[in-house]
């Protein structure tokens, strides 16, 4: 059973995650079921002598289509959780991430650095990471989403924190010999306290401005 994520888009992660699975399991009946009725109904006792079989057309034709919209209809719904990944809303937050071994670096608009990941709920937040070193992988487990990090390369990832918490951040590429602990904490927050967070030790003319001049927009399909 698959916990509920921090955002929307997790739940289009789970319903693939559902559907593949559910429709391996039918599949693996159906065959498994298939084999053992042509084992009973046609073992030596009552056919004893074999009969070729030359081609079914309807049969392939069955076999052949219904594979290929099931594939398809995993590339669909799977494709309208991933966009959601890749389209920045306007009035989207970035965090610059910088990981090496074996920590991660977070820095916010307003130069604010720091550790540990905080974020706003409901605030949609455009990441830009790089690496300085090997390949990392930035990997949200329960936001159900994964992006390479990469040197000499800026790649990007869009989140939606909607629910508050204290989440987990780690390295999805095996990256060195202290790999398993490049890990760090996802804090979600209110707006107002994480904006009394992220303004603190900074000059006020670099401050991030209040959540109520700022309007959250989602982007549709």
């Amino acid at each position: 059973m698959l916990l509920p994520g921090p955002q929307n888009e997790a739940k289009a992660v789970d319903d693939v995650m559902r559907f593949i699975v559910g429709t391996d399991l039918i599949l693996f009946a159906l065959v498994i079921g298939a084999m053992l009725l042509f084992v009973f109904k046609y073992n030596k006792k009552r056919h004893p002598k074999a009969v070729s079989i030359h081609g079914n057309v309807p049969l392939e034709i069955i076999w052949t289509v219904i594979p290929v919209l099931l594939v398809l209809y995993m590339f669909y719904i799977g494709w309208k959780g991933y966009i959601q990944t890749r389209i920045v809303p306007k009035n989207a937050m970035t965090v610059k991430v910088t990981a090496r071994q074996w920590n991660w670096q977070f820095q916010y608009e307003n130069g604010k650095q720091a550790d540990t990941l905080y974020l706003p709920q409901g605030q949609p937040i455009k990441f830009l990471m790089t690496s300085l070193d090997v390949i990392h992988g930035f990997f949200l487990p329960d936001f159900r989403e994964k992006q390479d990090v990469l040197p000499d390369r800026v790649t990007y990832l869009v989140l939606y924190p909607e629910n508050l918490g204290n989440f987990e951040l780690t390295c999805s590429k095996y990256c060195g010999l202290h790999h398993a602990l490049m890990y760090t904490r996802v804090i979600v927050e209110p707006p107002d306290k994480f904006l009394a967070w992220v303004n603190s030790g900074v000059k006020d003319t670099l401050a991030l401005p209040d959540s109520s001049q700022v309007k959250t927009e989602r982007a549709g399909l």
